[in-house]
């Protein structure tokens, strides 16, 4: 994804708007394979400052990923909005050095910029619903899709011994 900036660039206070949409690969994340179940459609307005180029615009996707309560495969979908500083690497600070979107050339390339963002925006861990109930620890039984026949009488053998603990009272 790569955003020509060379009109804007000559024409301080000049602004321009940009509409992108790539296939991404799908990539690793907390061990599980995400993939892009549609382009990544970024919108854009680019305006020149003078000093540099702020970026500000939405980015649009749906990811398919697995529930990590069921396992079940589900769709996530993305709408974030999108912020940036673009600086010509001749004219960056020592501060935008580090933060700032660095470019040699009037071409912009945003494909780690935006992947970078998504991978941000996603939660520590997926569910495919906020009630999901998740699986069976006993007999793995998806239940969301039903009861399972598993006894709540069944007690794990290692912890056998505090079943007949009381306390005092």
């Amino acid at each position: 994804m790569k955003v020509n900036v060379a009109q804007l660039l000559r024409a301080e206070g000049a602004s321009a708007h940009y509409d992108l949409q790539e296939e991404f690969p799908p990539f690793q994340f907390d061990g599980d394979d995400l993939v892009f179940e549609s382009p990544v459609h970024v919108t854009l307005k680019v305006s020149n400052s003078g000093k540099e180029l702020l970026a500000s615009g939405r980015i649009q996707t749906q990811l398919r990923a697995h529930c990590s309560r069921c396992l079940e495969e589900m769709s996530y979908p993305l709408d974030l909005e999108y912020e940036d500083e673009w600086v010509s690497t001749e004219k960056a600070t020592e501060d935008q050095l580090e933060n700032a979107l660095l470019f040699d050339k009037e071409q912009v390339e945003l494909d780690e910029r935006i992947l970078e963002q998504i991978v941000l925006s996603l939660p520590m861990k997926f569910t495919c619903k906020p009630d999901c109930k998740g699986l069976c620890s006993h007999c793995g039984t998806n239940l969301n899709l039903g009861e399972c026949s598993c006894s709540e009488d069944d007690i794990d053998p290692r912890l056998a011994a505090l079943a007949k603990w009381h306390p005092a009272e």
